[in-house]
C-alpha cells in the first residue's frame, strides 16, 4: 500500500511539474531558437566579460560587442572580454557578411539590471526576443508610392515599445499578432526596435539596397522615358532601375544603352553606373531621323558577376506639329 501511495505521488509530482512548465513556457519564440544566448555578464574595471552562443539562425554571421569583433566557434559558442571606454550599453551585433542584414541588442548598464556585485544576469535577452517581433522585406515599387511593411508580434505584452523606422508598431497589431505599417517609397532601409520591460532593446535592420558586387543577379526592373523638351532639345531622357533576385535596389550597376537601328542616336551613351536608389538617367542625343518613329532601345545591366538585357520602346514626337 505504500509502495502505491508512493507511486501515486510521483505522478502527481510530474503532472504538477509539467503544468508548471506549461504555465512558465513563453508564448513567444522558444529558448532554443533564440539569435543569441547570453550567460551572465560581469562588469569591472570598464570592462564587460561575457559568454554565450549564437542560435541556427544565426549561424554564419559576424557577431561584434561594442564594434569589437568576437570569434564565434564552430558549436555556436563565444566568449569575450570587452572594454566598455566609458559606454553606458553593452551592445551586441550581428550582421550578414554583405552587412546588407543585421541584428543588434542594447542592454542599459545602469538600473536595476546591473546587480550590487557588478554582474547583469543570464538570459537578459530572453523577453526581447522571446517577444517575437520581426517583419517582412518589402516589394520595391515606385518611389513617388508608399511601401507596406508587413510583420507579426508573437507577445507584444512582453515589450514597452515597438517602432518600424519610427513610427509606433504595437497600435497596429491585430487579433491575429500581425501589423501592417507604410513607409516612404524612396525607404532604403527597414529598422524594427523593440524594447523590453527591462529597458532591453532589440534592432532587426534591412538593407533595401546592395552594392554591385555583392548582388544576387541583376536585373532591369523598369525603364522610364520622359518626351519633355525632345523636339526642342533632340534629347530624351530615360531612367533606368535595376533589383537583384532577392528584390534589392542594386547600387553601382553598370547600365549601357543602344538603338536597334542605325541613325536614330547622335551618338552611343556612355556607360553609367546605378546611384544609391539603383536607378540612373540616361539622356540620349537623337538624329532627327528619329522623329515621329518608334524607337527601340537595348538595356544591359552589369555587375562583377551577372549580366541582365532588357528592351524598351517608346513613340517618339512627330517632327511637325499638326497645326
Amino acid at each position: 500500500m505504500t509502495h502505491m501511495t508512493n507511486i501515486r505521488a510521483g505522478l502527481a509530482a510530474v503532472v504538477l511539474a509539467a503544468a508548471l512548465t506549461l504555465i512558465a513556457a513563453p508564448s513567444g519564440l522558444p529558448a532554443s531558437q533564440q539569435l543569441l544566448n547570453l550567460g551572465p555578464v560581469v562588469l569591472a574595471n570598464g570592462t564587460a566579460t561575457l559568454t554565450g552562443s549564437v542560435g541556427s539562425g544565426g549561424a554564419g554571421l559576424n557577431l561584434a560587442v561594442n564594434g569589437q569583433p568576437v570569434t564565434v566557434h564552430s558549436n555556436g559558442s563565444f566568449a569575450a572580454n570587452v572594454n566598455l571606454n566609458g559606454a553606458s550599453t553593452l551592445d551586441l551585433a550581428l550582421t550578414d557578411p554583405a552587412g546588407n542584414e543585421w541584428t543588434g541588442f542594447s542592454i542599459p548598464l545602469t538600473g536595476s539590471l546591473v546587480g550590487p556585485t557588478g554582474v547583469i544576469p543570464a538570459g537578459v535577452l530572453d523577453d526581447v526576443e522571446q517577444a517575437g517581433a520581426s517583419f517582412l522585406t518589402p516589394i520595391l515599387g515606385n518611389d513617388a508610392l508608399p511601401l507596406t511593411v508587413s510583420g507579426s508580434v508573437a507577445d507584444a505584452g512582453r515589450l514597452s515599445s515597438l517602432t518600424l523606422n519610427g513610427e509606433d508598431v504595437l497600435s497596429h497589431i491585430t487579433g491575429d499578432h500581425s501589423y501592417v505599417v507604410q513607409v516612404p517609397g524612396t525607404t532604403t532601409t527597414i529598422t524594427l526596435a523593440a524594447t523590453d520591460r527591462q529597458g532591453v532593446v532589440q534592432t532587426q535592420g534591412r538593407q533595401l539596397t546592395v552594392n554591385a558586387a555583392n548582388a544576387n543577379g541583376i536585373r532591369v526592373a523598369k525603364v522610364r522615358f520622359s518626351t519633355k523638351n525632345v523636339l526642342r532639345r533632340h534629347s530624351l531622357r530615360m531612367t533606368v532601375t535595376t533589383k537583384d533576385r532577392l528584390g534589392r535596389l542594386v547600387v553601382g550597376a553598370r547600365i549601357s544603352v543602344s538603338a536597334n537601328k542605325r541613325g536614330f542616336l547622335a551618338k552611343r551613351p556612355q556607360t553609367v553606373r546605378t546611384g544609391r536608389h539603383g536607378a540612373v538617367t540616361l539622356s540620349l542625343r537623337l538624329q532627327k531621323t528619329a522623329l515621329s518613329k518608334r524607337l527601340v532601345l537595348l538595356v544591359v545591366a552589369k555587375t562583377p558577376t551577372a549580366k541582365a538585357r532588357h528592351k524598351s520602346a517608346v513613340a517618339l514626337p512627330p517632327r511637325h506639329r499638326n497645326r
